[in-house]
This record gives structure tokens, sequence and C-alpha cells, in this order.
């Protein structure tokens, strides 16, 4: 690059006007940033309470119905051999 491409650019730029958030506008905006902060975290905990579920309460279900299914087996099997009556 020449020094006259780099002092044409830097001319460029000190003529470009400073921009300033507008008050309202910025606070607008960090209002719609802090709700959907807000959200997420809600919804983070909500997912936690589904993962929850999944991993400790489903597998308890499925255990309490084998269980239960094991238990009606053998007491049909004892009915049948007589030994229940």
């Amino acid at each position: 690059m020449t020094s006259d491409g780099t002092g044409s650019k830097a001319g460029g730029l000190r003529r470009l006007a400073v921009l300033t958030p507008e008050p309202g506008r910025s606070e607008r905006v960090r209002a719609r940033c802090r709700r959907q902060l807000e959200q997420s975290r809600r919804l983070e905990s909500t997912g936690q309470v589904a993962e929850f579920a999944w991993r400790v309460l489903a597998p308890v279900v499925v255990g309490a119905f084998c269980v239960f299914y094991v238990a009606v087996l053998v007491a049909t099997t004892l009915r049948l051999e007589g030994l229940f009556d």
C-alpha cells in the first residue's frame, strides 16, 4: 500500500460522525435483554425439573412396574400350583 491510500482512509474516518445511542432506545434494548435473560433462566429451571423427572422418576416408575409384574407372576404361579389357596 502507498502512503496516499492510508492517508485518504484516515481522513475519511475522521469525517465520520461519532454515534451516540439515544437514551430512550438504549433503555428499551436493555429492558428487552433483561426480559430475555429472565425468560431463559425460567426455561433452564423448567428444564432442570424435566431432566430430574427423566433421570430419576422414569426409572423408578419402570422398576416399580417390573416388581409388580414379577409379584403377580409369582402369585399366579403359586395359585396354579395350589400352594396359595
